[in-house]
């Protein structure tokens, strides 16, 4: 069992508040080289980029932005160098919070569903429905909505007040996370500060009762939709890894939480993560993975709209977006 310590699963009292979504959208294509063009769209409040990916379609779904405390970076010198670099203040640190919609010939499936109504991480989320909105899908479109872990900023929008949101979906989730979360015991031993997103999780999977599938690791959920374990942020934090046929993208998720800093120092701790050398360790294997296969990423807190290439540089990496055209 992953450790939980009063550094881990901290509540959101210490942000500073978001900024909003800008509205409008796009609907570009996916060059040859995964270069992506934008378009225009009009729905209030929403932030959305949509593109091929083989078989699928892939549209980024902007839910909010929350500036992080530099606090929630463990680490010294090291970590206020790389924002710098990066031209980032230390008193905010911004994170997008994203998810992705997933959608083929036969399938419209959502992967994670942001904060929605909650506000551990501050006002001005639940932007995914406007989002989802635009990309021309009703909430009752979804069929599934695949869980990376069940943390509020990720399965905040499956509900609202206490119903689900996506009334004929089912929810896929990994075994491993579902357990953890539903697992009396361990809620016990867990922190004060820690018992509301456990409640928050447990609330969430009842509301779609028997709806939900948990998942092996290195099981589909769907056809070309593959969870992968990645321990670490929490005990069954998975990867989806998305397979188009002739073109593949790994949405890594909470593998990172900065693009700046995690890839810079991939050893540094994250304050939300059940056990930061854990999450280091699943991080390198994740972006020695997708380097050595060039593969195209997508993450929940990379620079909206999420989609790049992690690159090895020495004994860390790089991050670089995917190029607009």
């Amino acid at each position: 069992m992953s450790r939980l310590n009063r550094r881990t699963l901290l509540t959101g009292a210490a942000l500073l508040p978001v900024v909003s979504a800008v509205a409008g959208g796009a609907r570009p294509a996916m060059a040859d080289g995964h270069g992506m063009a934008p378009g225009q769209g009009t729905t209030p409040g929403a932030a959305l980029y949509t593109a091929p990916l083989g078989s699928f379609r892939i549209t980024a779904l902007l839910d909010g932005m929350a500036p992080l405390g530099r606090g929630f970076f463990f680490g010294g010198a090291e970590v206020d160098q790389v924002l710098a670099a990066a031209g980032i203040g230390p008193d905010a640190v911004p994170a997008p919070v994203s998810a992705f919609l997933i959608q083929s010939a036969d399938r419209t499936i959502l992967i994670d569903a942001g904060m929605g109504q909650q506000e551990t991480l501050g006002p001005g989320f639940g932007r995914l429905t406007a989002g989802l909105a635009a990309a021309g899908v009703a909430p009752e479109d979804v069929d599934m909505v695949v869980v990376t872990h069940a943390h509020p900023d990720h399965v905040g929008g499956l509900i609202r007040d206490g119903a689900p949101v996506f009334a004929n979906a089912e929810l896929a989730i990994g075994e491993v996370e579902a357990a953890f979360w539903t697992d009396a015991a361990i809620m016990a031993q867990a922190p004060a500060e820690a018992q509301p997103t456990f409640q928050f999780a447990q609330t969430v999977l009842a509301a779609y009762g028997d709806r939900i599938t948990r998942i092996v690791d290195g099981a589909e959920a769907a056809p070309g939709l593959t969870m992968m374990l990645s321990p670490g942020h929490t005990p069954g934090h998975c990867v989806v890894r998305i397979d188009g046929g002739d073109r593949q993208l790994l949405m890594i998720a909470d593998t990172l939480h900065s693009a700046d800093v995690h890839t810079a120092l991939p050893d540094v701790g994250f304050g939300f993560d059940s056990d930061p050398a854990q999450a280091a360790a699943s991080r390198r294997r994740i972006f020695d993975m997708v380097a050595a296969d060039k593969m195209l990423v997508a993450g929940s807190h990379i620079h909206f709209p999420g989609f790049g290439r992690i690159l090895a540089e020495g004994p860390a990496y790089r991050y670089r977006p995917a190029t607009w055209m």
